[in-house]
């Protein structure tokens, strides 16, 4: 019997091993957990894992208003990079990276779609429309039905975190201040997700919704340089906003050094170059705009010299952010109590 056991838990075993595959091209498509050395990136597709019992979870939202069913080419960029956490014991169980491949489910429209309807953009017609095609509250299902599959695999939802980029960082603060009990806690990169008009009211609907929660345990990374053309989406900005929400612990990233960011005297060489972050105005007369190009810079030599810069957006994905990996665990591991230790924690609390 102890022969059979034995051989039943090696099969299991390789099929396990040969589930997972190096990631040399192509994209990805589903979810998948992400394992890296910083060269190769090995992929396990699906939600299955050995031991979902002792895994830490980290869930990673991408960005964008409207998300394609193709993640992004496999080998390069994100999965590299914040993949290197992958296989980090913490107190006895192992921290993996899980792509959550299925966001394009929550539908919405990337603004072009409002704006081929009305033949032009930011002006209220296209914002009614926009509004009522976003599908940031809609990526919440898909997130807890991530979740919930996940615990019903054997991961406790205190072993499970969630993070984002841009768009995917709004939806975990929005995730976690909605439904705190669904996982763990949050890590929020270069949170921001609206349009680039001045006092556009999107960003004014997400950040008030963002500022109505009572707590949000989150570790958020910003850029005073981040580049995006979302208006006023810098740090030193979101700071204002947000930064002052309990629960919500801020690193702020380096600025310019040169055209490039360095990080602790390593060069990110970071490609994407900065599309916003200077100051803009609305043309005098119009109702609407067809371009991006018709705002008007208020500074427009500081916009040619901006426009030559790295983004530091895009920072997560390069390799001088592995600086910051160890914030990331300890930011884990400081709100990581294993579950017997909680429940007997609790148990004393209530005696």
């Amino acid at each position: 019997m102890k022969k059979l056991i034995l051989t039943i838990s090696i099969f299991f075993t390789l099929i396990s091993l040969a589930e997972a595959r190096e990631c040399k091209s192509g994209d990805i498509k589903g979810d998948a957990f992400i394992y890296s050395d910083g060269k190769k990136v090995t992929v396990i597709k699906g939600t299955d894992i050995p031991n979902p019992e002792n895994k830490i979870i980290m869930i990673y939202n991408t960005g964008g208003w409207k998300v394609e069913k193709k993640w992004g080419v496999c080998k390069d960029f994100l999965p590299k990079q914040l993949g290197q956490i992958s296989g980090t014991k913490i107190k006895g169980k192992e921290l993996v990276l899980l792509l959550n491949g299925n966001l394009h489910k929550a539908g919405g429209d990337d603004g072009y779609k409002c704006g081929w309807k009305f033949k032009g953009a930011w002006h209220k017609p296209w914002y009614d429309c926009v509004i009522a095609e976003w599908a940031i509250p809609k990526r919440v299902k898909v997130n807890k039905d991530l979740i919930d599959k996940l615990v019903s695999k054997g991961t406790p939802r205190n072993q499970i975190f969630m993070s984002g980029l841009s768009c995917g960082g709004i939806d975990t603060l929005r995730h976690k201040g909605l439904h705190p009990k669904d996982f763990n806690a949050t890590i929020s990169f270069m949170p921001n997700c609206w349009d680039r008009r001045p006092n556009t009211p999107l960003r004014k609907m997400v950040i008030d919704e963002i500022k109505s929660f009572e707590r949000i345990d989150a570790l958020v990374f910003h850029s005073p340089v981040d580049g995006e053309g979302d208006w006023r989406s810098n740090s030193e900005w979101m700071k204002k906003d947000l930064g002052n929400i309990p629960g919500i612990q801020w690193i702020d990233t380096p600025g310019h050094t040169g055209k490039d960011i360095e990080v602790n005297g390593v060069k990110c060489k970071i490609k994407e170059k900065m599309i916003g972050g200077w100051e803009e105005a609305w043309p005098e007369g119009k109702e609407k705009l067809t371009s991006e190009k018709k705002f008007i810079a208020l500074d427009k030599k500081l916009k040619k010299e901006m426009k030559k810069k790295a983004a530091g957006h895009y920072m997560v994905s390069y390799p001088c952010f592995k600086y910051y990996h160890p914030k990331i665990i300890n930011f884990i591991l400081l709100f990581f109590i294993p579950l017997l230790v909680l429940n007997l924690h609790l148990k004393d609390h209530f005696l």
